[in-house]
């Protein structure tokens, strides 16, 4: 009689193989989990970064879209620019002719009003390219219009020249040109259509390549014209303002009424 009995080291033999494989295959379903874990993690971070780096470029924009209206909305009108050229030596004469916004080939200045510490004062604000993208240059808030006058009329007579003065209050590196035009009008109406001033600027851009235009209207009118005008002072109404973004084809675009032109 032939006596089966049941193989223990063999059972136990292919119990342990099939264990080690399950192990082995549970290992590569937690190491596939664990990648794609991983990879989603990643993702969501690569993400978050992505995000807060464009909130931050918007944050950007925004302030720089904010500082310019409110610099624009707040030059000084003819009366107010009047007393400050007459404040400086020989300005009594001149004291009608003095500008709120000096525009250069590259850069635009604004003359407006600052109020610190409930005492009025003035503030030069300026915007231009630097090597790093658009920059914009405050001074601190002058107190005397002696101070201002002198430190405006200097900027007025070379726009393009930053003067150590000057403070860097705002920098927008993803900024890579900048143009603006500055529409004026002829107070005396003489039948002009007004001076139209412009400019661009990039951090490459060499002087000679960058050009600023201005026509002005004839200070002599014929004789049969009336009124018989001999000296025309235009004024500022609105700047229109544009700065080119890097990678992105359409600029921002911003205009803006001065407050003389309200």
């Amino acid at each position: 009689m032939i006596n089966l009995k049941p193989n223990k080291q063999g059972l136990n033999s292919q119990e342990h193989g099939f264990a080690l494989l399950e192990v082995i295959v549970a290992l590569v379903i937690m190491a596939l989990v664990g990648l794609m874990a991983w990879r989603g993690m990643d993702a969501m971070i690569r993400g978050r970064e992505v995000i807060d780096r464009r909130a931050n470029q918007d944050a950007d924009y925004s302030q720089l879209v904010r500082q310019f209206e409110k610099d624009c909305q707040s030059v000084l009108v003819r009366d107010e620019l009047s007393s400050l050229a007459n404040s400086q030596a020989g300005g009594g004469a001149n004291g009608g002719a003095v500008s709120a916004v000096a525009s250069g080939a590259k850069n635009i200045w604004f003359l407006r009003r600052y109020r610190a510490d409930n005492v009025d004062a003035w503030v030069i604000a300026g915007y231009g390219m630097g090597p790093s993208g658009l920059q914009r240059w405050t001074s601190k808030p002058l107190l005397q219009r002696s101070d201002a006058g002198a430190l405006w009329f200097g900027i007025s007579r070379d726009p393009d020249l930053a003067s150590s003065d000057l403070l860097l209050s705002l920098e927008v590196p993803t900024v890579v040109r900048q143009a603006f035009q500055v529409q004026t009008s002829v107070l005396s109406g003489a039948g002009t259509s007004g001076i139209s001033a412009s400019g661009t600027g990039s951090p490459n851009a060499t002087t000679n390549a960058s050009t600023s235009t201005a026509t002005t209207p004839s200070t002599n009118p014929p004789a049969n014209s009336a009124p018989n005008v001999s000296n025309l002072l235009p004024e500022q109404q609105g700047v229109v303002m544009q700065w080119w973004i890097k990678d992105v084809a359409l600029p921002i675009t911003r205009s803006c009424l001065m407050g003389g032109a309200l």
